[in-house]
């Protein structure tokens, strides 16, 4: 059996960073009845790596910020990590560690410890501290907690 872990990142009461973390916990009832699948919420760039360590697979979900702004907010983007880590135009980290997703994935990937990984990225409005969820993150919150189901049924099954 496949052990996929399944991240929500972010930070829950900063704005659209809560993204990832809602949308996680949104589906956490269903992705536990998925064999071979642990949920964790709230994890940040420097978790990310332990956990990567110990999963054949991982779907991470986040808010993000593409370079250059060329998205709009609510823009749903999936990626898939290559050899090297996620690619650059995925966007920047919205870690406010500076160590972010990006960073942990190409660690992994450059310690050959990388697992399969999907990234699920949604492009942040706003992430103040103490704001909800902006409207258009908020909109899209439905598809993409449909997206993490998918994505973890489908890694589950993939041999």
């Amino acid at each position: 059996m496949r052990r996929v872990v399944v991240v929500g990142c972010g930070n829950p009461d900063a704005g659209d960073d809560a993204v990832g973390v809602l949308a996680v916990r949104e589906a956490r009832e269903h992705l536990e009845a998925i064999p071979g699948v642990w949920v964790v919420e709230g994890a940040i760039g420097p978790d990310l790596g332990d956990l990567l360590a110990e999963a054949d697979a991982a779907v991470i979900v986040d808010a993000m910020r593409t370079p250059g702004g060329t998205r709009e907010p609510g823009a749903f983007v999936r990626v898939e990590a290559g050899p090297k880590g996620l690619p650059a135009e995925v966007g920047t980290s919205l870690s406010s560690h500076g160590f972010g997703v990006a960073e942990a994935v190409g660690l992994q990937a450059a310690l050959g410890r990388s697992p399969e990984i999907v990234f699920l990225g949604v492009e942040a409005a706003d992430v103040t501290v103490g704001r909800p969820l902006s409207t258009a993150v908020q909109a899209c919150l439905p598809a993409l907690v449909r997206s993490v189901l998918r994505e973890a049924a489908a890694l589950s099954e993939t041999a």
